[in-house]
C-alpha cells in the first residue's frame, strides 16, 4: 500500500504540474492576444507593421525607403548598421526623432558578389563571424562562436545609440540569428538587455520568449519569396492583404530604385536585387495598394507604438 500511495501522489503531482504548465501557457497566450486592446484597437483588429528591410546599404534603398515612408504604405524600418550608407540614416532619424520607427537589421553575413561589409567591432575579437578578407561570411553560418556573436550585436546596437539613432526594434538580416537554439536566445537576448521589442512569431520557442520576456508575438511574418515572385508581385501582395489574420503581422520588404547603383550592387543576384526592389517600391507606394488596406480595414501599427505602450519600464 505504501508503493501504491508514493504511485498516486507522484500521479496526482504530474497531474497538478501540467495543470500549471497549461493555466500558465493561457495566460501567456491571453496576454500576447490583448496586444491589440494595448495598443487601443478591438480585440480581433487586422494590425499591419509594413516594414522595409535593409536601410544603410545603399543611398537608392535609404532614398526610395524613406521616400515610401513619407509618401506611401510604408510604415516601419531596419537599419544595417555595418554598411556604408547607413550615417544617412541615422542624420533622417535625429531629424524625425518622433516619426520615424527605424529598427536594427541585426547582421552576420555580407551576401552580394562585390560589394561586402564586415562587423562593428575589431575583426580580432571576431574570427569565427568572418572571411579571409575580414568580411562576414557570405550566407548565413551556424558554427560560429556565440560569445563573438553576442558582442558583434551588441556593438551595432551600441553603434545606433552613439549615432543618436534610438532603435524600435529589432530584427535579423537573412535570418541567420534563427538557425540554432543558440543563436536565438542571443537575439532574444539583446531584446531583453535593451528593453526592445523583437520581431518573433509562433513559430519561435515558447519556453525561449518566455524566458527572454518576449512581450509581443506576431501573428505572421509574410514575405515575397522567389516562387511567388515570378508569379507576380502584385498577386502575392495582394492576396496576402486580402487573407491576413487579426493579430499583429509584419510585410517584410525591400524598397529601392532600379538604377546604376543597385544594379552594381546586386550583379548576378536577381533575387531581392535592383528589379525586385523597384517593385515593392512601386507596389506599397500605390494608389491601390492603400485603397486595399482601407477596404480591408487594416490599421497600420508600428514597433514604435508598441515599444512606447509596452516597454515602458
Amino acid at each position: 500500500m505504501k508503493t501504491n500511495k508514493t504511485f498516486l501522489n507522484l500521479k496526482q503531482m504530474r497531474v497538478v504540474a501540467s495543470l500549471l504548465v497549461f493555466i500558465f501557457s493561457a495566460v501567456w497566450a491571453q496576454a500576447q492576444e490583448n496586444v491589440a486592446t494595448k495598443l487601443g484597437y478591438a480585440a480581433d483588429a487586422k494590425l499591419l507593421i509594413i516594414h522595409a528591410d535593409d536601410l544603410g546599404v545603399a543611398h537608392s534603398e535609404n532614398a526610395a525607403s524613406i521616400k515610401a515612408i513619407e509618401n506611401g504604405s510604408v510604415n516601419s524600418a531596419s537599419v544595417m548598421m555595418p554598411t556604408p550608407w547607413v550615417l544617412e540614416v541615422a542624420n533622417y532619424a535625429k531629424a524625425h526623432p518622433d516619426t520615424h520607427d527605424f529598427g536594427l537589421h541585426l547582421v552576420l553575413s555580407s551576401e552580394w558578389k562585390h560589394y561586402k561589409w564586415g562587423p562593428v567591432s575589431s575583426i580580432d575579437k571576431v574570427p569565427t563571424l568572418i572571411n579571409e578578407h575580414g568580411y562576414f561570411h557570405e550566407g548565413c553560418r551556424s558554427e560560429v562562436n556565440i560569445k563573438e556573436v553576442e558582442a558583434e550585436l551588441r556593438a551595432q546596437i551600441d553603434r545606433a545609440y552613439a549615432m543618436g539613432l534610438v532603435p524600435t526594434h529589432l530584427d535579423s538580416h537573412m535570418g541567420c540569428l534563427m538557425q540554432t537554439q543558440e543563436l536565438i536566445e542571443a537575439y532574444l537576448k539583446m531584446g531583453q538587455e535593451y528593453k526592445i521589442p523583437v520581431m518573433v512569431n509562433k513559430a519561435f520557442p515558447e519556453e525561449l520568449l518566455k524566458k527572454y520576456e518576449v512581450k509581443v508575438v506576431l501573428e505572421s511574418i509574410l514575405t515575397i519569396m522567389p516562387e511567388e515572385y515570378e508569379k507576380g508581385t502584385v498577386a502575392y501582395y495582394n492576396n496576402a492583404i486580402k487573407n491576413l489574420k487579426p493579430g499583429i503581422s509584419t510585410f517584410l520588404i525591400h524598397t529601392a530604385y532600379d538604377n546604376e547603383e543597385l544594379k552594381a550592387m546586386t550583379i548576378d543576384h536577381p533575387e531581392w536585387g535592383n528589379a525586385w526592389r523597384q517593385k515593392d517600391y512601386d507596389y506599397f507606394t500605390s494608389e491601390a495598394c492603400a485603397k486595399l488596406l482601407k477596404e480591408e480595414n487594416i490599421k497600420l501599427v508600428t514597433w514604435r507604438q508598441i515599444k512606447e505602450t509596452l516597454y515602458k519600464d
